[in-house]
């Protein structure tokens, strides 16, 4: 007698064609050990960890700027640097991950980055800083593809889009939260170097992960590839500095010039050689540093756009929506942590839900929650060019606790859908490519955002107010998120015959 649910299925009898309705067993699911999941939980920290880092520090870059005497080129040089430096290790990294054992490059981007926290705790001046994040986004380069590739080895295919999609709720809980953090922080630690405790965070938690990680954490088994592409590594890293550095640091202080120009057009030249460069390895049989055949896989090129456009849009709307409450709203650090702690309980909310009812063969979580998200940011962009700034904040929050909410249905319902289908020996360069399209959207995503923001600083909307810089860079961020919106719907499923 089976256990278990039942499935109908549609049999033949021999003799005639005459179909009969049997009962039979559902495929059992795989039984996931106790010891994965601690594992699983270890791996997540390390991730939420690094994603921490980039929010947390947007809410202080002014108290940095004061007490660093830094210029704004350079304080804005402290996230964007982290976020290039992040962007440009993941594929090289994500590609040592197939080749050498994942669990010891986790390791090695484990201790880079939480020496680097020390290097920026520590830091004399805002050159030295800039210097210890760019190495931080360097370690956690390194370390997320490996995240991403010790889940895909640890849990069988039909169980990985349950810890795909905590992995990516927990990230997206965790960059909310951020701002939150910092707000706590700098409202209770005191001295003009409050902000120095979020770092040495980073190493107090740091010195509890890297022992457990050396003892605890083992891969199993896995097929390796061979040979590593270096010369896709010289192409790949000009095309993304030189393509996203320029646009990043346009401020009021810096404005556009031509050699920004220049530098884009050499880095989408270094871009399109790469891309070649790349084909040309494939159609040899060599193994390039990503095979363009992943994105023959089922769900894959679709989830590395939505990735790109909806970190694109959570880390911009969340830098502008905290640069107005600040500098329009008149609202303290802390106080603009508090108006954005609805959205953060509303992207655990929403986070929960997705990974409890994510599936690898429905995008309409996705599709549902980019439509929530980029509905609410262009609302969100209206109330900041009519509302008045002092009852502005309250009607913010209430939106983004909607909008947030679905926000948080994308991220883990797309990572499962992305991922599912990639095999074991591809998975670390495929993981790579998800965080890099977010990695670079983040910083395109900001440095575009800024490009509207300070030239329209003091501006005027068509109802008096001076927001129109920022309610045109919120708007923008809605668009980002209508571009991932179109792609999760051309990415639906089709019937076959």
């Amino acid at each position: 007698m089976c256990s278990g649910r039942r499935r109908r299925v549609r049999r033949t009898e021999p003799g005639g064609p005459v179909s009969a309705t049997v009962l039979a067993p559902t495929p059992p699911v795989a039984t996931v050990p106790r010891k994965t999941w601690a594992i699983f939980a270890l791996l997540v920290a390390t991730a939420a960890l690094t994603i921490l880092d980039v929010s947390k520090v947007g809410v202080v870059l002014p108290a940095i700027q004061e007490s660093t005497g830094g210029s704004e080129t350079t304080i804005q040089l402290m996230l964007v640097g982290y976020t290039i430096a992040y962007a440009v290790f993941l594929l090289p990294a994500g590609r040592l991950g197939d080749i050498l054992p994942r669990s010891t490059v986790f390791l090695v981007g484990a201790s880079v980055f939480v020496a680097a926290s020390a290097l920026c705790a520590l830091a004399p001046d805002a050159t030295w800083l800039v210097a210890g994040r760019i190495v931080q986004g360097a370690g956690a380069g390194i370390l997320m593809p490996q995240v991403l590739g010790l889940i895909q080895r640890l849990f069988p295919p039909e169980a990985r889009t349950k810890p795909l999609a905590i992995l990516a709720g927990t990230t997206a809980v965790t960059s909310t939260f951020g701002p939150l953090l910092a707000g706590f922080v700098m409202e209770w630690v005191p001295g003009d170097d409050a902000w120095r405790v979020l770092f040495w965070i980073n190493v107090a938690l740091g010195a509890v992960i890297l022992p457990v990680a050396i003892a605890v954490l083992r891969e199993p088994p896995s097929t390796r590839t061979r040979g590593f592409d270096g010369l896709g590594v010289v192409l790949l890293v000009p095309a993304v500095v030189l393509t996203i550095a320029p646009v990043s640091v346009i401020s009021s202080s810096n404005p556009p010039q031509w050699w920004m120009l220049a530098s884009v057009v050499i880095g989408v030249a270094c871009g399109v050689l790469f891309v070649n460069h790349e084909r040309r390895l494939t159609g040899r049989g060599v193994q390039p540093l990503v095979d363009p055949g992943l994105f023959r896989f089922r769900h894959l090129p679709a989830g590395v756009l939505i990735s790109g456009f909806m970190h694109a849009s959570g880390t911009a709307s969340t830098l502008m929506i905290t640069l107005y409450l600040q500098q329009r709203a008149g609202q303290s650090a802390l106080e603009t942590s508090l108006w954005m702690l609805p959205a953060a309980l509303s992207m655990v909310v929403g986070s929960w839900v997705a990974g409890r009812f994510a599936s690898a063969t429905s995008n309409r979580p996705i599709v549902l929650g980019t439509a929530v998200g980029a509905g609410g940011l262009f609302v969100i962009a209206v109330i900041i060019g009519v509302v008045p700034v002092a009852s502005a904040p309250v009607v913010i929050a209430g939106v983004l606790l909607v909008s947030s909410f679905g926000s948080a249905l994308v991220g883990p319902s797309n990572q499962g859908r992305a991922l599912t289908s990639v095999p074991d020996f591809r998975s670390s360069v495929a993981g790579s490519l998800l965080q890099f399209s977010q990695r670079v959207g983040s910083a395109i995503g900001m440095g575009l955002a800024l490009i509207v923001f300070y030239p329209l600083l003091t501006a005027t909307t068509f109802a008096g107010q001076p927001t129109l810089g920022s309610m045109l860079a919120v708007a923008l961020t809605g668009l980002f998120t209508l571009g991932a919106l179109l792609a999760a719907i051309a990415d639906r499923e089709r019937r076959r015959p």
